[in-house]
Order: structure tokens, then sequence, then C-alpha cells
């Protein structure tokens, strides 16, 4: 064994944990001036002790992936951008009560629809048919309510015909029923019982399909990025100008691929937002805010189209969907020919590529509702809002949700990037098809975080390679 593997194998194991073969060859293969000491650490950091094996995937989260090829013999700066954005601005929404139930309804049918879609969705009935079948049905309604016990899982579901109450008695079945979120849309196969008891043989959400994603014909680049939080004391200004400073080198053949930067919310830490936030702001003035962030954004070369969404510290209503950014508080940013305000969620077309691009509020409701999930992997969260097919399933936790008469939080279309921000935790995944990217931050720990034992990613920067949806990372704290 060399020194460098020897070396290796007592980081690891001084620490506690194992390293599996695959991992172990990836670290060996890394570039001369990587510290592997350092890496490791910061592998160790993001598990945060839940599995004491560091896997391959583990270890590509934070570095360049080795099949990505970084070669800049045919950019073309001349040539022009291809992209289109779904934004939802003008929207309509119903008052009180009668309000939320057209949205609920509106959910259930385009949910019901999307299920219809699964091939083995098979003959779906409805829950009222339920008292004049004596055999298994396959019915399909929200998630009203759900009680887990020992040895077993009951659930509440309603559709347009009424409700029925069932219970699984099934270990994965019950599993399933902990993971799906409340007041989702799930299918059903029940089975009537002794006593008027409903037994649950199965269920599914909607989910999406494997798919092939969609890739673009240039090799360009997008740098997916969100939570600056400008006018915040701990925003990391200096790192966030030396990411500006390499954007604009003409030598480096990563630098000259970016034709685009999503900001994915939270572009300003905003005021009042939180109680106390006065005494953590450089600047207490939401203009003065934006106008710090155009400065910076000004030095951004103008061959990269930079789109900005908003998140829960923006001057917009917090309910969601939200609008784009008001251009009454913006001026000074919507000046910049290369800036488009966008709303939150919104569907991007990038050379072809479909990104929906959401801030993530409602992570927070699913890792608190949902057994296993933690805040150090927030894209098995998002994973989650993929098969359930909605950006805020659940229903009157920490998300506000606005009453629509129709629900577009469905996530109809099959993305090929899902980004998110929100936790400031730098990950990513892949889920039949889909890349789920949760792009970090570049505001370091807070005094909140602190408390709350969350450990931020700060200023590690991923970028897609949009021909390959292949993904690099670069740490600005370090360059």
């Amino acid at each position: 064994m060399s020194d460098t593997a020897a070396q290796l194998v007592r980081e690891v194991v001084a620490r506690g944990y194992q390293l599996e073969p695959k991992a172990f060859n990836l670290l060996l293969q890394m570039p001369k001036d990587v510290n592997l000491t350092a890496l490791i650490e910061e592998v160790i950091k993001l598990k945060g002790g839940v599995d004491r094996t560091i896997k391959v995937e583990d270890i590509e989260r934070l570095v360049v992936k080795t099949d990505v090829e970084l070669k800049s013999a045919d950019v073309d700066l001349s040539e022009p951008l291809n992209f289109k954005v779904l934004s939802y601005e003008n929207v309509r929404i119903s008052e009180g009560a009668g309000g939320y139930q057209q949205l609920f309804l509106s959910r259930y049918q385009k949910l019901l629809e999307l299920m219809k879609k699964r091939r083995d969705s098979g003959n779906i009935r409805a829950i009222s048919e339920l008292k004049e079948s004596k055999s298994s049905t396959k019915i399909a309604g929200l998630i009203y309510s759900k009680t887990i016990k020992r040895g077993a899982a009951t659930i509440v579901l309603e559709d347009k015909t009424g409700r029925i109450e069932a219970t699984a008695f099934e270990s994965s079945v019950i599993k399933n029923i902990q993971e799906a979120p409340l007041d989702s849309l799930i299918a059903a196969t029940v089975t009537p019982g002794k006593k008027n008891i409903y037994i649950i043989d199965s269920l599914t959400l909607p989910d999406v399909p494997d798919h092939t994603p969609n890739v673009s014909k240039k090799r360009v680049y997008a740098a997916l990025t969100s939570d600056l939080h400008v006018g915040n004391k701990y925003f990391l200004r200096q790192a966030f100008k030396t990411f500006i400073d390499w954007l604009n080198k003409r030598d480096d053949d990563v630098a000259l691929r970016i034709r685009y930067l999503l900001i994915c919310g939270d572009a300003i830490d905003g005021v009042g937002v939180y109680p106390n936030q006065e005494k953590e702001l450089e600047t207490a003035n939401i203009k003065q805010q934006f106008k710090e962030l155009q400065t910076l954004l000004k030095s951004i070369p103008t061959k990269i189209q930079i789109f900005i969404s908003p998140g829960n510290h923006e001057p917009v209503r917090q309910a969601i969907p939200q609008p784009p950014i008001p251009k009454d508080y913006a001026t000074q940013l919507c000046e910049l020919p290369n800036v488009a305000l966008v709303s939150n969620p919104a569907w991007l077309d990038l050379e072809g590529v479909k990104v929906l691009m959401y801030h993530g509020r409602s992570l927070e409701d699913v890792m608190a509702t949902t057994p296993g999930l933690k805040v150090e992997r927030p894209a098995l969260a998002m994973k989650m809002l993929l098969k359930a097919r909605h950006l805020a399933p659940i229903y009157g936790r920490r998300t506000p949700i606005l009453p629509l008469s129709e629900d577009l939080l469905v996530i109809e279309q099959i993305p090929d990037i899902f980004h998110c921000g929100h936790v400031h935790i730098l990950d990513s995944e892949r889920y039949r098809g889909c890349l789920l990217l949760n792009s970090g931050t570049w505001q370091s720990q807070t005094g909140y975080q602190l408390d709350m034992g969350i450990n931020p990613t700060p200023a590690i920067l991923p970028i897609v390679d949009l021909s390959t949806l292949h993904i690099v990372t670069l740490d600005f704290t370090r360059l």
C-alpha cells in the first residue's frame, strides 16, 4: 500500500468510518492539488454520522465528476442563447374556505390523471363504490390523515365522493404509508375485512416514470445557486466576488462555457423576516440590499443569462406560488440586460433542457414528517416531492399555500433538472432520469443554524453541463 493510500485509510478509520472500495479508488485518482484530508472531513460533515460508510457518491457530490471533459475548443461566445421561461405571475386567487376547496379539487383531479397514466394504475374506482364491493378494489384519494402504530398503519382517504378509513398490516405497505406526505394523492388496493374494516393490500404515489433526459446539442454550462443573503453580515462577499472574478477569466475552460446562472431564491436577506434579524443585518434597507446585489451581478459577463426567483426573504407574498420580485424594489437590478426575474416556482427551457426551479420551503415540512429524512440530504426530500408529483403537498405546516382555482404546484411535466435551495446544504441525487440538485448557499453558519445543528455548505458552486447533465463543483472559499 502506498503512503497516500495508507494515509487515506488512517484518516477514515480514525473518524470511525469505513471506506467503500470504489470511493477509495476515486480518492486515489484525485489531482495532486486536492487536499484529501479536507475532502474527507467535508464528506463526513455532510453525512452527519447517520451512515458510517463513505461511498463513491458521497465524494462525487463534492468533486468534479471523473468522466467530465473540460475542453473549450468549440466555445463560440457570439452564438445566441436558446431559452424559454414559464413564470407564474398573474394567478387567479380564490377567497376563503371555498378557495381552498377549489384548490384541493384541482389537485385531486390533476394528480388522478397523472396516476391513471401509470402502467400499473388499473381500474380506479370511486370511494363511494366500495360499499358495493366484496373483493379487492383500487381507489385513489388525498390522504386526509394517517396514524402509525406498532404493526399497523391507518389512513383516511377522501375523493369527490366521500371518505374511507383503511388499515395496513404488511410491513412494506406500512413503510409506504409512513413516507407518503399528508394531503398527497395515493392509489390503494383495499379489501373488505371483518367488522366493516378495510385492509390496504398495496399503495402507490403518482411518481415520475423513468425517462431519458433532454440534453443540449451545444456544450454549454449552467451554474445553479441560491441563498446569497446579500445584506446579512454572514454573506460571504469575498467568496462571491472570487466567483465573479473567475467568471471573467477568458483562459478557464469551465468559466468560458457558463452561459446561464440560476439564483433560486433568497438572493437578499430582506428585513423583518425573523425575530431579531436586525442584529445580523449589515444593510437594513431592502432597496439598498437589491442595489448591492445589482452592483455584484453587473460584473458578471453579459454573455451569461441570469434568472432570479424569490424565496422567503424577498419582499413578495409568502404563500406559494410567488410572483417575480417586484420591479419597484429591484429597479436597478432590472436595468441589467442579462437579468430575468421569474416566479417561484418557474419552469425554464435551457437549450432544450427542462429545469424546474423552486426555492424549496416545503422541504422542511417533508423532512419533519418523513421518517429517515435528514436536513443533511435535502435531495432525498426533493425526491419525495417528485414521487408525490407536488411541490408542497402538506397543507397547514410551515409552507403557506395560495388558494387558487387551479393547483399550479402539481408537477405535471417531468423535469430534466429539479433545482432547489432554502436549506443551505449542497446535495444532489439522480432519480429516474431527473437530476435533483440543492445548490447550497453563500452564507456562513448563522447563530440560528448553530442552535439547530445545521452545518451549511457555503460557497461551493454546482455547475451542470447541459449536454450531459454531469456536475462540476467548485469551492470558492479555496480558490
